[in-house]
């Protein structure tokens, strides 16, 4: 649906109308679900309100997340931000059996455009605000540049941490697991950490405007060390998939891996909890399975037919052993990952890197596997958000180029393919401005010679 262009003028009377119309607001919304209740937002959202959030992003659709304080019908109004062009208007209702939230899944947009958005129920409420924003992906097909963050292990506190990823430009937002500590599976316990989560108020202010997926690790799947065998988590994948707007949330046999692209990367962001000591591996019928025979053959599909030059495989756990009493990290599988790379070996496909989190401490690792693979494989661990680490978990491996447990860390990632080869920059970054490192390669690094 396309509409005439909403001039700058009519927009900044919108802007400025929000602060007027708390007298007719109707009460349930004013004062439902424990919600404060006592009139609206600078940006006209209710009291309340958790959210908007922007969700994934690719070059042609946008999926968008809202918290609102009661039941009802919410519209959103997406318009090209050069030309004020309304280019599309979608409904979702809030409703008690989703906690409240909603999704809007647009499509038909263009590539590597600005849009703004604006969220509305009714005549009495309208939310909008200049961050109200969105910047799509670039055509696959063209050479770009793009920049991300990555982070693991973060609480409910204030944190300059999300301040710092949107001052560093990053154009898209990748939240590993343990993001936010829920350790229950209780469903009401889970929505209320999630939602507390969205609200730290640095955080919110970020995922209004940059694109934003989410997986989990044990402490937001769970409990600490915990497998596909606890009872209730059933529970916790509900409220992750409530209160993120990712694009899929696994497949048929349940899990929460998704994949999107944003440039020159693609990332696979897998689910090495759900399917975890469920059943026999689908590599080797004698061992346990940690990603499930689902989700197994959906990444080699999906690596085999990606064309990014980069591709990021992700998740909350590690991708080596921990070296201690606990069974969550891919030292566990060996199997799993030793068939992972013989795969990436006999397809020839090149630019894969491993990402990891959970442990406290932040890690690169470059695995000696060019007679496997073709070409090294490198793991970059990023972890803790917030400041508890555990330099006890920094242990030695013969493959570990650097590696500190400091806290308040993220990893900010630039992959471009406008440079020839195509070069990818990743930089471990410190919220207090403590040195850390970075890794420098490029495409040719990590194709098969």
């Amino acid at each position: 649906m396309i509409d005439p262009p909403l001039n700058r003028r009519r927009f900044q009377a919108t802007l400025a109308s929000t602060a007027v119309g708390a007298a007719f607001f109707p009460q349930t919304l004013r004062a439902k679900d424990g919600a404060p209740g006592s009139g609206l937002r600078n940006d006209g959202a209710p009291d309340g309100f958790v959210g908007p959030m922007v969700g994934h992003v690719s070059d042609t659709e946008a999926v968008l997340w809202a918290r609102p304080p009661a039941p009802g019908r919410w519209e959103l109004e997406v318009f090209e931000a050069e030309s004020d062009r309304r280019v599309e208007r979608a409904v979702a209702v809030s409703a008690p059996q989703n906690d409240l939230c909603v999704n809007w899944r647009i499509d038909g947009l263009k590539p590597a455009t600005d849009y703004r958005y604006m969220v509305s129920a009714g005549r009495d409420v309208t939310i909008a605000a200049d961050d109200l924003r969105f910047r799509t992906a670039p055509d696959p097909a063209e050479p770009s540049r793009s920049t991300w963050a990555f982070g693991s292990c973060a609480d409910l506190d204030p944190s300059t941490l999300w301040t710092q990823i949107a001052e560093r430009d990053a154009e898209a937002l990748v939240l590993l697991g343990d993001t936010p500590y829920i350790d229950s599976t209780n469903l009401n316990t889970a929505r209320d950490r999630h939602r507390a989560f969205l609200s730290v108020p640095e955080l919110a202010a970020l995922v209004r405007h940059t694109p934003t997926w989410g997986a989990w690790d044990d402490h937001d799947f769970g409990q600490n060390d915990s497998d596909g065998r606890l009872p209730g988590k059933e529970n916790t994948r509900q409220a992750l998939v409530e209160y993120r707007a990712n694009r899929e949330y696994g497949g048929d046999a349940g899990g929460i891996y998704t994949k999107f692209r944003r440039g020159p990367a693609e990332v696979f962001l897998l689910d090495t909890r759900w399917f975890s000591q469920t059943g026999p591996s689908p590599v080797d019928s004698s061992q346990p399975t940690l990603l499930g025979a689902e989700q197994w053959a959906w990444l080699k599909d999906g690596l085999k037919k990606s064309t990014a030059p980069f591709k990021f495989i992700a998740c909350g756990m590690i991708w080596d052993d921990k070296e201690n009493r606990e069974s969550d990290d891919w030292g566990t599988y060996t199997h799993e990952r030793t068939a992972l790379f013989d795969f990436l070996g006999e397809e020839t496909i090149s630019g894969v890197v491993l990402i990891g989190g959970d442990i406290h401490c932040s890690r690169l690792l470059k695995y000696e596997t060019t007679e496997q693979v073709g070409y090294p494989i490198y793991q970059m661990i990023v972890s803790p958000i917030h400041g508890r680490t555990i330099p006890s978990l920094n242990v030695p491996h013969p493959n570990l180029v650097r590696g500190e447990a400091v806290p308040h860390v993220w990893l900010h990632v630039t992959v471009d393919s406008t440079a020839s080869p195509p070069a990818l920059q990743a930089e471990w970054v410190q919220r207090d401005g403590r040195e850390m490192w970075s890794l420098k390669c490029n495409a040719d690094d990590l194709t098969s010679a």
